[in-house]
This record gives C-alpha cells, structure tokens and sequence, in this order.
C-alpha cells in the first residue's frame, strides 16, 4: 500500500515574554497550524506574538490525519484551500479534536456565505488568503463576547453518570466498561470518575492503583486545574483517565456543590466523555453531577424493588418526564429466571424502552472483576450490549479492526 510522506512538524520557540494562552493540561500545545509553505513563511516571521508553535506542511486532510494520533492544542489553524467539501471535513475535525480547542481556518474563498457556514459548525474565524501579519493579530485578539464565539471554542464533553436503582445491580461494571469502550474502541479521551470516595470500585476493576489527591481537591476547589487533574488522574492506555479514591472508612468525608461545577468545568474542557459513578447517595454534590449530565443511565435488574427505586429515582431528578436525558440499562438479565419481571412489565413500568440488556453472565464478569480484565474487551454478549449503550449515547460505531485491541 502507498504511504503519503509528510514533512516533519516545525516547531517555533519564541522568547518567553508574555504568557499568550491560560494554563494548559500536560502534552497540549498551545498552537498548531496545518498550512501551506506561503503561510507558514508568514507564521514564522510572527513567532514573537504566537510563542510556542509547532506548524505542519499540509491542509485540514493532514490535520484530521495528525490529530485523530496526537494531543489537540488549545489554538488550531488550518488550511481548507482547494476542498470541495469544507464543512464535511470540518465535522471530521471536530470528531478527532479535544474540547477546548478554537479552530481558525483559512481558506481561498472570499464567501460571506461560506464563513457563516463554518462559524455556524463551530469554526471561531475564518480568514480569506493571502494571510498577513495584520489578518493574524486580528485572529488571536481576544473576542469581546468569546464564549458566543462558535461552537468548536464552547465544545464541552458530555456527562454520563450512572446510577444503581439499588445496590448490586452492577453499576460501576457498567460504568467502568463504557468508559473503555468509549476509549479504546471509539479512541475518544474519557475521563472515568468515581465519586464513591471511601468504598468506589473502579479502580479495582481496572486493576490500578488511586492516585492520593482526589479528596483535597473536592475540599478545596480554587486550587483545581488542569494541572493539579494530571498528577491526580491515574491513565490507562492512550485515552482514559481514572479519578478515584480510597479514604479511610471511618472518616466523615464533606465537600460542597460548588466543588462539583468548579471540577467538572476543568474536566470538559479536557475530555470528550466524562463517566460518573456515583452512589446511591443524594446529597446536594451527587444531585448536583445528576443536574449537571448531559445523560443518566439508571441501572436496573429484573427485580420489583428495582422498579419501585428506579421510578422513585426518576421523580428526584427532575419534573421533566420528556427531557431525554433519563435512560435505562437493565443488567444481569436472566439472573432472576422465572420469578423475573418480564420485558414488557418492565417497559410498562419505566414507561420507555430500556436502552440496552445486559445478559447474566457470570462466568466472564465475575472472574474479569476478579482478576482486573475489562470484561468488554473479551467480545461476546457482554460487549455487545455495551457496544450498544455507547452507541446510544455517542452516536459513532466502533473503530474497524476492534478486534486487535487488548484490554490493558
């Protein structure tokens, strides 16, 4: 198979005057450009108001190719001359970019059309080429109303907390699988939280250890970023990121509402999903995550006391019974074998069509949690069923070639 040979990124280090972009996460550059060599002749003569810049010969195709592999930067520019479908590619962008990332595109076409088009699909700028000294000051000045700026500088990861109708229906199996599904066959960055600080188990599936930090950052917020989240995060593989802990159990463990927004507005900015698994505690921080996610999975089993919890738990998130955010899993199914509730008793009660069923299976759950194997990485029923919960709320379909991964 031909192979397309690229020219090595140039990386521009500018003399450290004025810090230009805030406080970033580990391996995130500030700047990237995907351009042409007239461009980036231009782009090298501005260093001293770039600072740190690492400019690729090549277009959005050569963007799109290098970030769907790498880190996104907190500043993307990128050529779109000579596309014929810009606002396709830019879509496909946004699929490999982190959120965070403003998109500057520059392009051939002097359409007022056109650039409506792409601020519409997120694009913060778009300038018309040839791009001069004057064009790229312009570009990076702050914006007097940023946050209305497209939507590719608001891009914020959706929030997926999961929550048992009662103990022992497997939540943080659930929990704990998607947020490896998503990673690892979807090569999204997710960041999995476990917000069981005494006796969370996410990490005891994924056979790692918790990094200490979790619980003074709850208990002090002003000192949460993006920085302090690297050294507290434990990574697996490319793109999942864990935080967890494991406080003493006697400790009477507090923290306020105002924590939650102040970490998980650091995390959005960061991630493209954030898995929460929360417990079955109702305290104003947990309410807080449920009115806060973009989802709520609510786990369930074949049970009746799981049915009166689950619809008891859906009149406390909120009064709007439509909203969509509401959705059902029901795990272990078969377990309870003829004194079950059936499908259709279980859709009468819950007045909407389960999301995804988990078959029982015993014999590859319990030994995976045992021996700290992702049980969606052996294939099967198991992994099809959690196929079809990250269908539901991504949307994507597995990466071809799923079968070449291995749980690490």
């Amino acid at each position: 198979m031909d192979t397309m040979m690229v020219e090595p990124p140039t990386l521009l280090l500018a003399a450290p005057t004025v810090e230009a972009t805030p406080r970033l996460g580990a391996g995130r550059s500030p700047l990237m450009a995907f351009v042409d060599s007239e461009t980036e002749r231009v782009l090298q003569q501005s260093s001293v108001l770039l600072g740190r810049c690492v400019i690729t010969r090549g277009g959005i195709n050569r963007a799109i190719e290098y970030l769907s592999e790498q880190r996104s930067p907190h500043l993307l520019i990128v050529d779109i001359s000579g596309v014929d479908l810009p606002l396709s590619k830019m879509q496909m962008l946004a699929d490999v970019c982190e959120p965070g990332t403003n998109v500057v595109a520059l392009g051939d076409e002097n359409d007022v059309g056109l650039y409506r088009d792409l601020v519409d699909a997120g694009v913060s700028d778009y300038i018309v080429k040839p791009l001069t000294r004057e064009l790229l000051v312009r570009a990076l000045a702050p914006k007097p109303n940023a946050s209305d700026v497209g939507r590719a500088s608001s891009k914020l990861a959706k929030i997926i907390s999961f929550v048992g109708a009662r103990g022992g229906v497997g939540t943080t199996t659930l929990a704990t699988n998607l947020a490896w599904h998503l990673s690892h066959r979807q090569s999204r960055r997710v960041a999995l939280v476990d917000l069981d600080l005494q006796q969370g188990d996410c990490g005891l599936l994924l056979n790692i250890p918790t990094t200490p930090g979790f619980r003074d950052a709850l208990a002090n917020p002003l000192r949460v970023d993006h920085i302090l989240l690297d050294r507290i995060m434990t990574q697996i593989g490319e793109r999942l990121f864990v935080l967890g802990s494991e406080e003493p159990m006697d400790d009477n463990i507090k923290f306020n509402a105002s924590a939650i927004d102040t970490l998980f507005g650091v995390l959005r900015l960061q991630f493209h999903y954030i898995i929460v698994d929360l417990p079955r505690t109702f305290s104003p921080p947990y309410r807080r995550v449920l009115e806060i996610s973009d989802r709520r999975v609510v786990v369930v089993d074949q049970t009746m006391r799981s049915m009166r919890d689950a619809v008891r738990m859906v009149k406390l998130f909120d009064q709007d019974e439509h909203s969509g955010r509401n959705m059902f899993v029901v795990n272990r199914m078969g377990e309870a074998g003829a004194h079950a509730l059936s499908l259709k008793d279980l859709h009468g009660v819950l007045q909407v069509k389960p999301s995804a069923l988990v078959p029982f299976l015993p014999n590859l759950v319990t030994p995976a949690a045992h021996h700290g194997l992702v049980a969606a990485s052996r294939g099967g029923k198991f992994a099809d069923a959690v196929t079809t919960l990250a269908l539901e709320i991504s949307g994507r379909a597995p990466r071809r070639k799923w079968w070449s991964w291995r749980a690490k």
